[in-house]
């Protein structure tokens, strides 16, 4: 029996998978993705409306490159598509006495000459009055920051890619996968088909889905909160800009006021490991702990009234690094894993790289992103998040 055949199948069409078919399209390459559920759902991890951008990156500086690429690409796909996705508020990346993240935002800004400003808590209250922070806070603030919209930025992309000939299936699960010789086969409840190479973004699923590769992801639930506030003009677009504050209450990013919505703040930190099929998508009054303290101290007029609420999943590496790689064992089967709650905004040049891997045999991963770091005696956890911690102790 003639299999369908593709050069390429994407297996999970959310976040990256989104953006592997858009880079695909662009080579002229004829690709099928597959996804589980429709296009843009709420049971992942892109629920929530909205994500930050920003190129000041405190995680690391290697990320820097990858940030300002993928920040023109989004440019790029709005030009394509006709329809804006990324919106500038500014950014603060901010920190109580003893933690680094301002400081770290501050050295991959000044490592690549990105604009920015090095501001005190006293400037940051003047400039922002929302903010109620102390004198001893410090912040890097980077003009370019700002925030994507989630479901127009998925539908561009996909917009985007199935103009160009790639083709979407929804609600087909993948049910299993093989190589075959020199290509792959994909079964699903519909039909098998072939393919020269595949591509695995499988979110939340990866872990089950890569089972065999024994990857250390860790699946967290995570909830995001918008609370109505007292004053909505100190916190509307071109008021207040988006925010990372670390202290110890957390790791709290938040954004300015959309239409008809609160203040929309989460907690990076924490979180409770959970699995993507048996996930309690009910959000809980008393999580709102999570945030309400933060926001109480250091944001003026916050209420505990929640205007609504989402559930969404990181799935995160020991280091907080991403998994952009070929498997160990088939250089056909490329896979994009643990994004760790900072990959949305790479979703367009994460495309290009696991594009790349699938079809240029002399392409190589990253090393930051590589497999092979998850070797024995590898460390258990980000060293930075160890010794924000220890900061934390000693604040």
């Amino acid at each position: 029996m003639s299999l369908e055949h593709f050069s390429v199948i994407v297996l999970g069409g959310g976040t990256m998978g989104s953006g592997a078919a858009w880079a695909l399209a662009r080579r002229g390459v004829r690709a099928l993705v597959l996804e589980q559920f429709s296009h843009v759902h709420s049971f992942g991890s892109h629920s929530g409306r909205i994500r930050i951008i920003r190129q000041a990156y405190a995680e690391s500086p290697e990320y820097v490159p990858l940030a300002r690429h993928a920040d023109a690409l989004w440019g790029q796909l709005e030009e394509e598509v006709g329809r804006q996705v990324l919106f500038r508020t500014g950014g603060l990346d901010m920190a109580a006495h003893g933690f680094p993240q301002a400081r770290h935002a501050r050295a991959s800004a000044e490592q690549f000459g990105l604009p920015h400003e090095w501001l005190t808590g006293e400037e940051i209250r003047r400039r922002w009055p929302a903010w109620t922070i102390g004198d001893d806070w410090e912040a890097c603030y980077s003009p370019d920051s700002g925030f994507l919209l989630v479901e127009p930025a998925l539908q561009s992309l996909m917009l985007a890619a199935t103009r160009a000939g790639v083709v979407l299936h929804e609600h087909e699960p993948v049910r299993e996968w093989r190589t075959d010789g020199s290509g792959v086969l994909v079964r699903t409840d519909r039909a098998t088909y072939a393919a020269d190479h595949l591509i695995v973004t499988a979110g939340a699923w990866s872990e089950r889905v890569l089972a065999a590769l024994g990857l250390p992801l860790t699946v967290l639930r995570k909830v995001v909160w918008w609370f109505a506030v007292e004053d909505p003009s100190i916190y509307a677009i071109g008021r207040f800009p988006i925010f990372i504050a670390e202290s110890v209450l957390g790791t709290i990013y938040g954004f300015p006021i959309q239409t008809g919505t609160g203040l929309r703040i989460a907690n990076h930190a924490g979180g409770q490991r959970a699995s993507p099929d048996t996930l309690d998508r009910t959000v809980h009054d008393a999580e709102a702990d999570e945030v309400l303290p933060f926001a109480r101290r250091y944001l003026r007029g916050v209420t505990s009234q929640v205007v609504e609420s989402a559930v969404c999943m990181y799935t995160m590496t020991p280091d907080e690094h991403f998994i952009v790689d070929r498997t160990p064992d088939s250089a056909q089967v490329v896979l994009g894993a643990g994004f760790s709650g900072h990959g949305f905004k790479f979703a367009p040049v994460i495309g290009e790289m696991l594009a790349s891997l699938a079809l240029d045999p002399s392409s190589r991963p990253r090393p930051l992103f590589a497999i092979e770091r998850f070797r024995p005696g590898f460390p258990s956890e980000n060293p930075r998040r160890a010794a924000n911690r220890e900061s934390a102790d000693h604040a």
